[in-house]
Order: structure tokens, then C-alpha cells, then sequence
């Protein structure tokens, strides 16, 4: 199965990053593989305890990020992109895996196409 990595780099307060999440999910239904890694503020997207607003409730990444995680979709978040905004592993969703840039650049070595948020 081919595989794909989605790169997000903006918040959850943003459509891109919406539609990063959603099309990672939507990779799998034409039987291809995705892998979702998150820098700069895109970090925030895997934050534990977000609660948009109730008719916005469809923008809760982190729940959009740990449904596709129980499927089988590997998510990974730029540690120093972590710490330089002072969030902690415990403060992201179950699943998450903290990465440095080897991590990343093996995702996309080992990737078709490499797509950027």
C-alpha cells in the first residue's frame, strides 16, 4: 500500500489543518496509507481537552487525530516544536508519538508523495 505523509504546520483554530486531518482519513478509503506529522502550532491540534464550541464541535482535532490513531494511522509531533510552546506527552492525545527530524525525514523517504499544510 502506498503511503502518504501530511505535514500540518498551523493550529487547530484553522481550516487547513481540518482538512490535513481530514483527507488523511480519506487516503485510507482509496486503500492508501497516511501518516500525519505536526510542527509549530499544529502541535496544539493533538492537545488533550479542546471543546469548541457546540456547533463547532466537528473542529476538535484532537478527536478527529485519535479516531484515525485507532485505525491504524501513525501520528507524530515535532518534540522541539513541544517544548518551545511548553507542551508536555501528557498533555496530547493517547497514541502520539513525540519525533525528532529523522523520524520525519524517514516518513517521507519512505512516502509517494509528501503533502504540506
Amino acid at each position: 500500500m502506498d503511503k502518504i505523509t501530511l505535514i500540518l504546520n498551523e493550529g487547530p483554530n484553522t481550516m487547513r489543518s481540518w482538512n490535513g486531518i481530514r483527507l488523511a482519513g480519506g487516503l485510507l478509503d482509496v486503500n492508501m496509507q497516511s501518516e500525519i506529522v505536526l510542527f509549530d502550532e499544529a502541535v496544539f491540534c493533538a492537545k488533550k481537552g479542546q471543546n469548541p464550541p457546540e456547533d463547532l464541535e466537528g473542529l476538535n482535532l484532537a478527536r478527529k487525530l485519535s479516531d484515525l490513531i485507532k485505525i491504524g494511522v501513525k501520528v507524530l509531533v515535532c518534540g522541539s516544536c513541544c517544548q518551545a510552546r511548553g507542551v508536555t506527552k501528557e498533555e496530547l492525545i493517547d497514541g502520539i508519538e513525540i519525533c525528532c527530524l529523522t523520524d520525519v525525514a524517514n516518513s517521507i523517504k519512505t512516502s509517494k508523495q509528501t503533502l504540506v499544510f
